[in-house]
């Protein structure tokens, strides 16, 4: 029955941010936690061990599996090759921030301070994708786990509004300007396009595959005495496979997995109180708030030393930032549909680092600190 109910609930904020508008513009990852938040808080119901277990475990394995096999490297290392370098300058802004900002909120932000500096270089170098993984593999409390995920969601949507002023400010390109777009079977530009039965069947087998070859490679690991954590073997597993022939046979992979990470932060909202949000929430959120600031300073100043454009330099730290999704949304708004290609392709080089990033930031400061 929970997990009906947190299947059930996932669905209900899908849809919401579907029909309303309101909705719409939170995203339906926030409209998702913040009902699980409600239900919880409310009613002070949550879901039994196990519904939550399999959610944050096999389901979202699977839902990762499943985004990570969009990332075509042979599709997207050409077309992110005009935002790569603002990206590289987005990345390391991250990076430093991190370090620098953590360490001075350090004394607020307590032993936290560390999984939050793995989870913020994570999803401010991929993003969502990113920010699952890592958290999966540092077993983040859920109650930090959703303050963290607010934190993220409100620093990347104020960036994404102060990004679409300032480009707007500042455009000189038109949409008339642009050459024709082809884009990859696979990538995410198709990916709202409704799949066939047959298109879904097979990214499911897909996704099936991965997850099956990275437990068995993991269980090989572990009996050669290599401790690898899960994580970085299931997203090398579908990095390898996504790079297979046939890519048209995924084309339906990357919104199967939009869909079926869902649950994971239903489950966040549903494990939490706003007792924990409302006490614990602001240093968090300043946060990944100065770290999203810092990281822009470093994009813009970047740019007037080495006299990149501008919306080259806004869409790729908002894929950074954001993701894919959202530096394709904000390459459409400031009507450069000549971006739209290089800003999915850079999101996913993101998907591609991310975890890696994250994880080893993790680990470094635990390493010379904790």
């Amino acid at each position: 029955m929970s997990l009906v109910l947190v299947l059930g609930l996932t669905g209900l904020g899908w849809w919401l941010a579907q029909v309303n508008s309101l909705a719409r513009k939170f995203g339906s990852t926030m409209v998702i936690l913040i009902l699980g938040l409600l239900l919880a808080n409310v009613t002070s119901w949550t879901p039994e061990p196990s519904a939550a277990s399999w959610v944050n475990g096999p389901l979202t394995s699977f839902a990762i599996a499943e985004l990570l096999l969009a990332v075509e490297l042979r599709s997207v290392l050409p077309d992110a090759r005009r935002l790569l370098l603002p990206f590289i300058a987005a990345v390391a802004g991250t990076l430093v921030a991190v370090l620098l900002v953590g360490l001075l909120l350090s004394g607020w932000l307590g032993q936290s301070w560390i999984s939050l500096a793995g989870l913020l270089s994570a999803t401010f170098t991929g993003g969502s994708l990113n920010f699952v993984s890592v958290a999966r593999s540092l077993e983040i409390p859920p109650s930090l786990l959703l303050i963290a995920t607010a934190a993220d969601h409100v620093a990347f949507t104020a960036w994404f509004v102060v990004s679409l002023l300032i480009g707007r400010g500042g455009r000189q390109h038109r949409a008339t300007d642009t050459p024709v777009l082809k884009s990859s079977a696979s990538t995410p530009t198709n990916a709202f396009v409704m799949p066939s039965l047959r298109e879904v069947l097979l990214g499911l087998l897909w996704g099936g595959a991965v997850l099956l070859i990275s437990d068995r490679m993991g269980g090989g690991l572990r009996l050669l005495g290599i401790d690898v954590p899960s994580i970085l073997v299931l997203t090398t597993v579908a990095l390898i496979a996504a790079q297979l022939p046939r890519s048209d046979s995924r084309s339906a992979c990357y919104g199967l997995g939009l869909v079926l990470i869902q649950p994971f932060f239903a489950v966040i909202g549903l494990s939490s109180s706003l007792g924990d949000l409302f006490g614990d929430g602001l240093p968090v959120l300043l946060y990944a708030g100065l770290v999203v600031f810092v990281q822009a300073i470093v994009v813009l100043q970047a740019r007037r030393w080495f006299r990149w454009p501008l919306a080259e330099c806004l869409v790729a730290s908002q894929a950074a930032v954001g993701g894919p999704s959202t530096a394709l949304a904000l390459a459409g708004s400031l009507e450069r549909p000549n971006l739209v290609l290089p800003s999915v392709a850079i999101g996913l080089l993101g998907y591609l680092l991310g975890t890696y990033v994250g994880l080893a930031v993790s680990a470094s400061l635990n390493g010379l600190i904790a």
